[in-house]
């Protein structure tokens, strides 16, 4: 029996309803673009997002465009295109003139004609036209660089420049990760024209994903199929190791459940999400170099986690369920326990030592209570393994 029940809402084209943590900037968004349709003498008005891998910017965006469809209705024409498939400036044009235009002329068009066919066909068909331009900052290239500016003032400047008489406003939302292209690419006239605000969006924190995670699942997946504490062992590892990009953190949740119901489990486990890890995310190799380089008692503490991980099928343990495994190890490989402050200390190392690997943190605001959360993220049973070996063959062992 499958675990999900909308699995489409955990593919990246899949536009939400709500945007958890980002609703505030969406309202904001639509209503400087609702004012400006409704109420602005001017022509044109230019917006720029920008924002890391994963921040949110082509969802945010996205779901500004379907919300002024909802509000305009046929008053308004939403375009979107992804300047990154496209790559040059003449493709974008033209793939924004076939979603507006229902036909286009059999013979190749130049940009001129292409823009002249965009305000043409826009303003018989609605008053407003919104124009999503997607990693913008990907086109600028080479001589593609030039063009696209060149191209882009004309964007801003056609209605006032072109004879016709067009009753059209023309709003463009370019998204980019930096600014930079815009100083070092566009002209002082070009960037007054074509950009008049910018908004930025901050790179998610683990509370965020949290919350982004929990909506996504209740759409996704039935109910009690992924607890909230594999969630937070999401939201913690993407926030450290993914710089806070939510489309890891949205892979991870839909790999585990695939992996977890291709065992036919009936729910979402630790060992589910470590192996859809090992598949999504980058990590640092288990290759016998990095354990090599431990000293005993650290490996020792290692395998400490490890047990007390697997013994309570939990995504993360405390310093005081891995010290009760630590004083048993120490015992079975003949090693006098260290104090909790030199445990601690270790544990600190470790986390510097094997980074990605371990994760050493503090609960926060989704668990109760605040205590030490000790976090592995790869297949626990491969590195017990491992560090059993080395153990057992006191480091010398070549293990392959």
């Amino acid at each position: 029996m499958s675990l999900f029940i909308n699995p489409e809402t955990l593919d990246h084209n899949y536009i939400p309803e709500k945007l958890p943590t980002r609703e505030a900037i969406r309202k904001e968004i639509l209503d400087e673009i609702l004012m400006f349709y409704r109420k602005s003498t001017r022509s044109y008005r230019g917006m720029h997002i920008f924002g890391g891998v994963g921040s949110g910017k082509t969802v945010l965006s996205r779901r500004i465009g379907r919300d002024l469809e909802n509000t305009l209705g046929d008053e308004i024409i939403v375009c979107y295109v992804n300047c990154r498939f496209s790559r040059r400036i003449y493709r974008v044009l033209a793939e924004i003139a076939r979603q507006i235009s229902d036909i286009l002329p059999q013979r190749g068009l130049s940009k001129d004609e292409f823009i002249e066919l965009i305000f043409t066909v826009a303003n018989e068909k609605a008053n407003n036209l919104m124009i999503i331009m997607d990693e913008l900052d990907s086109l600028f290239w080479g001589q593609e660089g030039t063009k696209t500016t060149d191209v882009l003032y004309l964007l801003s400047r056609f209605a006032e420049r072109s004879s016709r008489n067009y009753n059209l406003r023309l709003l463009i939302l370019s998204i980019s990760r930096t600014q930079s292209f815009i100083y070092k690419w566009l002209d002082p006239s070009t960037r007054a024209s074509f950009i008049h605000g910018s908004k930025y969006l901050k790179p998610y924190n683990s509370e965020d994903l949290f919350t982004i995670l929990k909506y996504r699942a209740e759409l996704a997946f039935k109910h009690g199929a992924v607890g909230d504490d594999i969630l937070n062992f999401i939201a913690d590892f993407v926030s450290k190791q993914a710089g806070g990009n939510a489309r890891i953190a949205i892979d991870l949740l839909r790999i585990s459940g695939e992996i977890a119901e291709s065992q036919q489990a009936a729910e979402i486990s630790p060992k589910h999400l470590r192996l859809a890890i090992r598949e999504r995310a980058a990590l640092p190799s288990l290759d016998i170099e990095t354990l090599l380089a431990l000293k005993k008692q650290k490996l020792i503490l290692l395998l400490s986690i490890i047990e007390a991980l697997k013994t309570t099928n939990r995504s993360y343990v405390t310093r005081q369920e891995v010290s009760e495994f630590y004083r048993e190890l120490c015992q079975e490989y003949d090693e006098v326990p260290r104090k909790n402050t030199q445990m601690w200390r270790y544990l600190r190392e470790l986390e510097y030592e094997l980074s990605g690997l371990l994760d050493v943190s503090v609960s926060g605001k989704n668990q109760k209570g605040r205590s030490s959360r000790i976090m592995i993220n790869a297949p626990l049973d491969e590195l017990e393994r491992k560090i059993r070996m080395l153990l057992k063959n006191t480091y010398g062992y070549d293990f392959h």
